[in-house]
């Protein structure tokens, strides 16, 4: 009986939470992508009136210097499904991944590397927008400064978010939970300092949140597993 015991235990030593938090955590990303639909517009704005793409000033003594011409609209929906596309497909397999990887640990990891994916996907596609789709001849500065200025602090603070996120899985307990608590709230955070980016940041917040209820899976998995081994007859 005690080696059938010990056969039948030893998946559950293996496998993460159970159904109801991982369901939660997979919660947590749904969400923060409705939140970030929702918030979508914003995406379009900061590209359009902040970093103006596709845009550029006609020379000085002309008619409209020193004002920002900008082709038809035409452009921008080519940037709004690229940028949709990336809230999808983080959307949905961090959901997936939340929900169905029965292990905490690789589930968790996957959660953060998807943070920083879908974080470096509209990171990078605005700079590289900034750098090459500004007509910055006659403007007073250039796409890329114009980007450093209306995205640079957000960005610094995302960074420092996923790193925080990635140190998180690191210890166990408490001191994890906090780790990954404060990496979730550094996206937040960035999300509200430029909102032009949430279509992007606020599923990878919540990608960090779930990787959090993840995390305390496991602490109560091996809490259980500790009080089952210290009640067990010797």
């Amino acid at each position: 009986m005690a080696a059938d015991d010990a056969s039948t235990s030893s998946p559950r030593r293996r496998a993460g939470g159970g159904f109801g938090l991982r369901s939660l955590a997979a919660l947590s990303v749904l969400v923060s992508g409705v939140i970030a639909f929702v918030l979508a517009s914003s995406a379009l704005k900061l590209v359009r009136e902040e970093l103006h793409h596709n845009c550029g000033m006609p020379p000085p003594g002309s008619e409209g210097a020193g004002t920002w011409i900008c082709s038809d609209g035409i452009g921008y929906l080519g940037m709004a499904g690229i940028l949709g596309m990336g809230w999808l497909t983080v959307v949905l397999a961090g959901s997936l991944i939340a929900l169905l990887v029965r292990h905490d640990r690789p589930a968790r990891l996957a959660l953060v590397i998807l943070a920083a994916v879908s974080t470096a996907w509209i990171l990078g596609l605005t700079w590289h927008g900034s750098s090459t789709q500004v007509q910055d001849q006659y403007a007073p500065l250039t796409g890329a400064e114009y980007w450093v200025g209306a995205v640079g602090p957000a960005a610094v603070i995302s960074a420092i978010g996923l790193a925080v996120g990635m140190v998180s899985l690191q210890p166990t307990g408490p001191l994890s939970r906090l780790l990954g608590i404060g990496a979730t709230v550094l996206l937040i955070v960035a999300a509200v300092l430029q909102p032009g980016l949430s279509l992007n940041l606020i599923p990878a917040a919540g990608l960090l949140a779930a990787a959090v209820v993840r995390g305390a899976g496991a602490m109560s998995g091996r809490v259980t597993r500790e009080a089952k081994r210290s009640g067990a007859p010797r």
